[in-house]
């Protein structure tokens, strides 16, 4: 008997390690297209299936383990990304995680990178650690609550500490702000870096973020409009496109 249940606690062991949480929280890391159309080389493309909306896109959802201080990839036993799942979403995520870069392209690759890379991490379904991103996103609503607090893209200079600030108004953490290199010399806001905890629907303070995140005192906050996109394709004035929503989450 006693023999029986060291056998039992050992597999309930077993089980439990296989299915423990292989991470400590996520980045959401949220890019405003803005920046990335004005410093990019090669500029800023629609994407196939049209405009994606003018607002904060979700870039990246990783899955970060604090015990190798860097993020979990490629986890064993992850299933393979299948873009057929993502259909409920896929308006979401063509104007709310989208592909701006040219030449043209949709946002398929990015998405199975992100489910090969991260997602198959997380624990959740392919479709459930998308919509968590998507949700996550929205219930951010970065750009809003900078505008809350008279910080606009207009190509003024905002102080940093006051996006900062702004944001942690909205969710009550504080997150991590990127820069990079901007019109007339400065720098320019492009990237929110926003810590959830595992349960993919909580923000977090961060305990910790990635070396780099060096905004100088002020910033500027470029325009983005969708005019600002080249024009590559036909294809973006399908009648077939669906106005940005995110009703369907």
């Amino acid at each position: 008997m006693a023999r029986k249940r060291i056998l039992l606690s050992l597999i309930l062991g077993l089980l439990a390690a296989a299915n423990a949480v292989p991470f400590d929280f996520y980045y959401l890391i949220l890019m405003w297209p803005g920046a990335y159309c004005e410093d990019s080389s090669n500029g800023c493309c629609v994407p196939p299936y049209g405009y994606p909306a003018e607002d904060f896109f979700v870039q990246q959802f990783i899955t970060f383990d604090l015990s190798i201080n860097k993020a979990a990839v490629r986890c064993k036993n992850g299933k393979p990304f299948d873009a057929k799942q993502l259909d409920k979403i896929e308006n979401n995520l063509n104007h709310f995680w989208s592909n701006i870069k040219c030449p043209a392209t949709d946002g398929v690759n990015s998405w199975k990178t992100q489910w090969n890379s991260y997602g198959v991490c997380s624990g959740l379904e392919q479709l459930d650690y998308f919509k968590a991103a998507l949700n996550l996103r929205k219930q951010a609503d970065v750009l809003s609550a900078l505008a809350e607090q008279g910080v606009k893209p207009d190509y003024k200079l905002y102080s940093t500490e006051k996006i900062k600030w702004a944001v942690k108004q909205q969710l009550g953490v504080a997150p991590g702000v990127q820069c990079r290199d901007g019109p007339f010399g400065k720098k320019q806001l492009y990237q929110i870096y926003l810590c959830v905890d595992t349960d993919a629907k909580t923000f977090i303070e961060c305990p910790k973020l990635p070396p780099g995140l060096n905004c100088p005192a002020q910033v500027v906050f470029h325009p983005y409009y969708s005019w600002m996109l080249n024009t590559t394709s036909a294809a973006v004035f399908d009648a077939k496109i669906m106005l940005p929503t995110e009703t369907m989450i």
